[in-house]
């Protein structure tokens, strides 16, 4: 065996303990999707995960696959490094979930981290990147009317292409709406060609969650991304419907008894006022005001009584005193 070879077994073998040792510590496993995303992406989104005491782990499938399936079946006494294997105790058939995930180019993050904080940090690190021929198409592409600033020399790639153009102050220009792209549809020759002439990157690619293994659970991207808030949200609501709910048919349960007594007692206090019967419970509200709010409320009575002393004042004047001087303008 050449030593090329063995290195190659060896960073294997590595690669597989060092798998089944992070199988064994963490009961949430991240599944992301690689596909098209760049090494420095990878190594800047490293950097942050351990940051966050995360790890991610990239390896060829087969080596994924088979690190799993040593993890969720007992070991055998003939298999290699089963002595290393051993010490972390029960097998967990459970992850035979997350092993059927592992499909296409896939990474494995490692990490107890609430999945809702660490999504916008995985999926956050997106690149503009040209439309390349035989790439799936993961959006649509739409080119909008406008000028393109080619020279009409080129008129006629755009009419092999169905594109409705006219010529406008020396240069191509788009009259209607073209859709280049389609999306989950491989990108051709002309249509790469085309955007290429036009300078557009229409795709940005970055690492995506597929799943999240959760202690034996497989939650999806919908579930993942609902925060502590949201569910907090929907349950206050759901709360709210079952409490008018009850109030109406007139049930009694945990949610709407509070809101009954606080009616029933609003309505004997509004009998008690009518009828002039004392209740105990309005008595001690009556007694409970602040007396602070007793001294502002002289203030305004002392205010009063000053002004009715000016009134009167003004009344006692004699009716000299009030004769207007005209300033001659009935002098003749």
């Amino acid at each position: 065996m050449s030593t090329l070879s063995q290195q190659r077994k060896a960073k294997k073998r590595e690669l597989i303990k060092k798998i089944y040792d992070r199988l064994s510590k963490h009961k949430q496993i991240i599944i992301v999707t690689l596909m098209n995303v760049g090494s420095n992406q990878v190594q800047q989104f490293r950097h942050s995960l351990l940051q966050r005491n995360g790890e991610l782990v990239i390896g060829k499938n087969t080596v994924i696959r088979k690190a799993l399936n040593f993890r969720m079946n007992p070991i055998r006494e003939d298999q290699e490094d089963s002595q290393y294997f051993r010490k972390y105790g029960d097998p967990i058939p459970a992850l035979e979930k997350l092993s059927e995930l592992c499909h296409k180019k896939v990474g494995l993050i490692f990490t107890e981290e609430p999945v809702y904080e660490l999504k916008p940090v995985i999926e956050g690190n997106r690149i503009q990147a040209a439309a390349k021929v035989g790439v799936v198409a993961p959006c649509d592409v739409v080119i909008p009317p406008g000028p393109t600033g080619l020279d009409p020399s080129q008129i006629s790639f755009f009419h092999a292409l169905k594109i409705s153009t006219k010529i406008q102050k020396g240069q191509i220009e788009i009259t209607k709406e073209f859709k280049v792209c389609e999306k989950g549809r491989a990108v051709t020759n002309s249509e790469a060609t085309l955007l290429q002439k036009l300078a557009i990157k229409p795709f940005s690619y970055g690492m995506e969650i597929i799943s999240v293994y959760d202690d034996g659970s497989i939650l999806t991207p919908e579930v993942i991304s609902i925060s502590p808030d949201d569910i907090i949200k929907k349950f206050q609501i759901g709360a709210s419907n079952i409490t008018a709910l009850s109030m109406e048919l007139n049930i009694p349960t945990e949610a709407s008894v509070p809101h009954m007594i606080a009616s029933a007692f609003k309505n004997l206090a509004a009998i008690s006022l009518e009828t002039h019967y004392k209740l105990p419970e309005l008595e001690n509200l009556a007694t409970a005001a602040p007396t602070q709010a007793h001294h502002h409320e002289e203030k305004p009575k002392e205010a009063a009584k000053e002004a009715k002393k000016e009134e009167k004042k003004e009344e006692e004047k004699p009716a000299e005193e009030a004769d207007v001087d005209m300033g001659g303008l009935f002098d003749f």
